[in-house]
């Protein structure tokens, strides 16, 4: 599964799964779609890619019926 802004990238060509984030950076150019930002570099990707993996797991946690207590038991300390 791909994250990105140009799905017609080529690792976009070959990913089982794209999924569009309109989420412009300076190197995205052509970007369909996208909004503007006058945020540096790609940091508005960067936050969209939290907000859409925090959906992901609370759709998943929903799903399977997991609760932040759960999850934590299961939670990996890199420190």
């Amino acid at each position: 599964m791909l994250l990105t802004i140009v799905p017609r990238s080529p690792i976009g060509t070959i990913a089982d799964v794209v999924v569009q984030v309109p989420a412009p950076s300076p190197k995205a150019e052509d970007a369909a779609n996208a909004v503007g930002s006058i945020q540096p570099m790609g940091s508005l990707f960067e936050q969209s890619l939290f907000l859409l993996g925090d959906c992901l797991i609370l759709a998943l946690m929903q799903r399977n019926q997991q609760n932040s207590d759960e999850m934590f038991t299961r939670h990996a300390n890199l420190e």
